[in-house]
């Protein structure tokens, strides 16, 4: 699936993310304020696209890593924030399966409708991942796509565990909110909220 992603970045890196992007500056939503409050400093934005939530956190004073297995997308994250007048503290090209980042290497961890892109297996072994690279009492962000109801019409084939895989080779898993809460078993759940686009939002601590 990496190659999907990458074409996908590729066919859509003339658009105009920048104007996109305004909403996003300096934005104020309650899952800042609760990163705040627990003393998160430096985020791995963790499946970046084009920087939304870079841009969010490091104009609030963050300190931003983008992540994202299309290269294509972290070149276009650090081109946005450079728009306006900031920067990555870093970037990587890798899978949120294998980050290669070590234990605890960040206070938070940003993974907006990424997880629900995967079959849940390797949603399972991400989120494992995305934990063990968050320090110990560190919080993750992690959101959901509501599943909509033309997502069964498109061209597809069914996967075992449930999964959709669309002709292209994009993977989406739909998760309502108790089976999103059966994924984070174990993790201790600090805030629930709705995305702007209707997405499951979930903030937990490791």
């Amino acid at each position: 699936m990496p190659d999907f992603w990458e074409r996908s970045w590729q066919r859509d890196r003339d658009l105009d993310y920048v104007t996109y992007a305004r909403p996003w500056y300096r934005l104020a939503s309650p899952e800042i304020e609760l990163f705040r409050r627990h003393g998160v400093r430096s985020v791995c934005d963790a499946g970046c696209g084009w920087g939304a939530w870079a841009l969010a956190l490091a104009s609030n004073g963050f300190e931003v890593t983008a992540l994202d297995v299309s290269q294509t997308a972290v070149e276009i994250t650090g081109q946005v924030l450079e728009r306006y007048g900031l920067a990555l503290a870093g970037h990587r090209t890798a899978s949120v399966l294998d980050t290669g980042w070590p234990d605890g290497a960040f206070d938070g961890v940003v993974c907006f409708s990424v997880l629900d892109h995967m079959t849940v297996p390797d949603g399972q072994r991400a989120l494992r991942e995305l934990t063990r690279i968050t320090r110990s009492g560190g919080l993750l962000l992690l959101a959901f796509d509501k599943p909509e109801e033309d997502d069964l019409a498109r061209e597809h084939t069914l996967l075992p565990d449930g999964s959709i895989r669309y002709a292209g080779g994009m993977i989406f898993h739909p998760y309502d909110v108790p089976a999103a809460e059966r994924l984070l078993a174990g993790l201790r759940i600090l805030h629930r909220g709705t995305g702007p686009r209707g997405e499951f939002v979930v903030i937990v601590e490791k």
